[in-house]
């Protein structure tokens, strides 16, 4: 399998992307229409994640930005009648926040808006994915609190699992990481706060 490719960004054509490794090797690789405006210039490095999709007549790549857009990916393909290539179609259609806001808060009609997914794909969607959505995205919010989160010690224990747990909060509802944490950062601590008190305040800093 290959965990991701580095190397220089060659052209672009529709969402396919050329890149160039080092060993003179060119890599075809299919990416979110949202990530054709991360390119770098021709000629400068360029990364992704990638998942490898090996069919009876040849084989496909398909890269991203970040190990968690990737992750969402590989959950979405996991659904009956969802290939990599529809996958793909869905998360340049919506993106991966608004695609876990929509399935944690049962949204057909918005997933059913995505290319190539009617109403009956809809439903599958936030059966299959729900549980596993919310299960990742306290997942996300534990490893992002980790390294965004102030230094252990700079405020009282009981002050920082308040922001870790409003921050899991907004992340299952869809917020982006960097966007949840901001807010989590902005609200001031009082005494006796609840985690709903918590949560209310750090949705009052996103609008």
């Amino acid at each position: 399998m290959i965990a991701y490719i580095r190397g220089v960004f060659a052209e672009a054509d529709g969402n396919m992307v050329i890149l160039e490794t080092a060993g003179g090797i060119a890599y075809e690789v299919a990416v979110m229409s949202a990530d054709l405006d991360k390119l770098p210039a021709q000629g400068e490095e360029l990364k992704l994640y990638t998942y490898l999709q090996v069919k009876e007549d040849g084989v496909a790549l398909y890269g991203f930005f970040s190990k968690q857009d990737l992750t969402i990916f590989k959950l979405l393909i996991t659904v009956s009648g969802i290939g990599p290539k529809l996958g793909l179609g869905i998360l340049s259609s919506i993106g991966a926040d608004e695609l876990r806001m929509a399935v944690i808060s049962e949204d057909a009609d918005r997933l059913s808006a995505a290319p190539g997914v009617g109403k009956k794909t809809a439903g599958r969607l936030v059966i299959e994915l729900k549980d596993k959505i919310m299960a990742l995205s306290t997942s996300f919010a534990e490893e992002f609190a980790e390294s965004s989160m102030e230094p252990a010690g700079s405020e009282p224990l009981e002050n920082k699992q308040l922001r870790e747990n409003a921050l899991q909060v907004l992340i299952a509802l869809g917020y982006a990481q960097k966007e949840a944490v901001k807010a989590v950062k902005a609200v001031e601590i009082t005494d006796g706060m609840t985690d709903d008190e918590m949560v209310r305040l750090s949705l009052r800093q996103l609008g």
